[in-house]
């Protein structure tokens, strides 16, 4: 499953005239391009900034020491981190799509980009804040999810935050509207799966691992996946 996901993936390329742009939000809206979003759908660059700063919050929730470093599991082109070193965060990802670490190795002034799977990132070093945004649910089974989470939870000082992660709940609801909105959705997705976690997943591995847990609901404004998704954050 993921290797055919990750052919997609390979295949991602961005604008040329993208890179030449001075509007970061301009640059961050094509680099989401670039990652697979619809923004030119129901996706809009003001809803997509807008879900940006409800993470950023959300990530530094009641820390009582700074926070300044996020490192993102599944970065993609760098459109999240790209933000967050506008906002003058040291920033560090891994992405197993080289086409897209390409990317993101153009417009960051980060060097920690790293080409690989998500499982093999390093723990060190450390960074305040680790992220993954719509990216689990592409993982082949929990335990290489659970094996992540690990690595996360490693390499975070202080918050761990999980983006638009669906909801096993919500699994029959999401296949019907689906195939309801998609002609010949079984054939077009056929090896393209995606993984469904039910809360208690991530309820005991923050009981395992005495951290604080929060769940939240999709922040992007008018997207279609909110009903089937849900976010998660962690804190040390």
């Amino acid at each position: 499953m993921a290797n055919n996901w990750k052919s997609i993936w390979e295949k991602r390329s961005l604008k040329n005239e993208a890179l030449d742009s001075s509007d970061i939000n301009a640059l961050f809206t094509e680099l989401k391009r670039a990652d697979g979003f619809d923004v030119d759908g129901e996706l809009s660059e003001d809803a997509l900034i807008c879900q940006y700063e409800d993470i950023k919050r959300r990530l530094l929730k009641d820390a009582t020491k700074p926070v300044s470093s996020v490192y993102e599991f599944g970065c993609g082109s760098g459109a999240n981190l790209l933000l967050f070193e506008r906002d003058g965060f040291k920033c560090g990802g891994v992405d197993y799509s080289k086409a897209l670490t390409d990317i993101a190795e153009k417009v960051l002034k980060s060097n920690d980009i790293l080409c690989g799977e998500a499982i093999n990132a390093p723990v060190e070093p450390c960074y305040d804040c680790v992220l993954a945004n719509s990216v689990i649910s592409y993982f082949p089974d929990t335990e290489y999810a659970a094996g992540v989470l690990e690595k996360m939870f490693a390499k975070a000082n202080y918050s761990i935050g999980l983006i638009d992660v669906h909801d096993a709940e919500k699994k029959d609801d999401f296949l019907t509207f689906r195939k309801k909105t998609i002609e010949n959705y079984d054939e077009k997705y056929d090896g393209l799966n995606k993984l469904f976690y039910r809360k208690e997943f991530f309820e005991d591995f923050a009981q395992k691992h005495g951290l604080k847990i929060e769940f939240s609901e999709s922040a992007v404004e008018n997207y279609w996946n909110n009903d089937f998704v849900f976010n998660c954050f962690m804190y040390k």
